[in-house]
């Protein structure tokens, strides 16, 4: 029996939104917390590119630019959901009637 799995754009996007909101946040408390521990996380996950220049310095990390980049985060996480949601739904079918 064969089953032709579609996945709804919107609730992916809603999920992959949810899980960039939980990873973000999470960030954000450990590089308040650890800051120099975190950046040397990263920097592994980066090939060794320095990231010491973004460590707080002149501009501190407040409310207002966590919530800015948290609307921006969840913002490019939905679209990112919805695109690969309905490009799976695009390709899916297709893909397995040729197989």
């Amino acid at each position: 029996m064969q089953h032709d799995a579609t996945v709804q754009p919107f609730r992916a996007g809603l999920a992959l939104a949810v899980t960039a909101t939980i990873l973000y946040v999470v960030c954000a408390g450990a590089f308040a917390l650890a800051p120099d521990a975190t950046l040397n996380f990263f920097n592994a996950w980066v090939h060794g590119v320095d990231l010491s220049v973004l460590k707080p310095g002149a501009k501190p990390f407040g409310w207002g630019t966590f919530l800015y980049g948290l609307v921006g985060v969840v913002i490019a996480a939905f679209l990112t959901g919805v695109v690969y949601a309905t490009a799976y739904n695009l390709l899916g079918p297709r893909s397995a009637a040729r197989g």
